[in-house]
């Protein structure tokens, strides 16, 4: 489910009148559709196509609830996107599969940032942003650069710095400590 998300993600921050806004963020980040691609970065917009798209895959209501891309609103039994109006990177296993993904608001909205909920896939606390891309990079420096968020993750490797990873929230987990370990 998670990587035919990311496929619809990224083919609409490409193709979509919808992603304007996202890519005009970009462009004023210095980040062409070249770096972007190269990341998979993706755009959710505010309407709910991803999920008459993940439906004509055959992934229903239920698939999508267990990987967070559907939330409940408290409300009401209404179901809706989880990311609406954002940038997203998707993040990856150790293996480079798509565990989940991490959504930066574009214009105003809170949280700025939001991340997939815990899900089988996916544990915040376990993972490390780019620690598919760089685990090579990071044996052959013999060193490790922890940044803080996605953007400074991205710069650094379009700069040619590779051995470059970046927790999936403010503070470092003792879990994320030993995978660096």
């Amino acid at each position: 489910v998670n990587a035919a998300a990311e496929d619809w993600f990224r083919r609409t921050l490409r193709e979509d009148t919808s992603a304007n806004p996202a890519r005009d963020y970009l462009s004023k980040r210095a980040v062409g559709m070249d770096i972007a691609e190269r990341f998979g970065l993706g755009f959710a917009p505010r309407d709910g196509k991803l999920r008459a798209h993940l439906a004509t895959l055959g992934f229903n209501d239920d698939r999508q609830l267990e990987t967070g891309l559907l939330v409940k609103r408290a409300e009401s039994e209404e179901l809706m996107p989880r990311f609406r109006g954002r940038l997203m990177f998707p993040i990856y296993d150790t293996s480079t599969r798509v565990a989940g993904f991490g959504g930066r608001v574009i214009g105003t909205g809170e949280p700025k940032y939001l991340n997939s909920p815990e899900t089988i896939t996916f544990s915040k606390g376990k993972m490390l942003y780019g620690l598919n891309w760089a685990r090579n990079a990071i044996r052959k420096a013999d060193r490790v650069l922890l940044v803080e968020g996605y953007f400074d993750l991205v710069r650094l490797v379009v700069a040619g710095v590779e051995e470059v990873i970046a927790p999936l929230g403010t503070a470092l987990t003792p879990d994320q400590a030993a995978l660096i370990a």
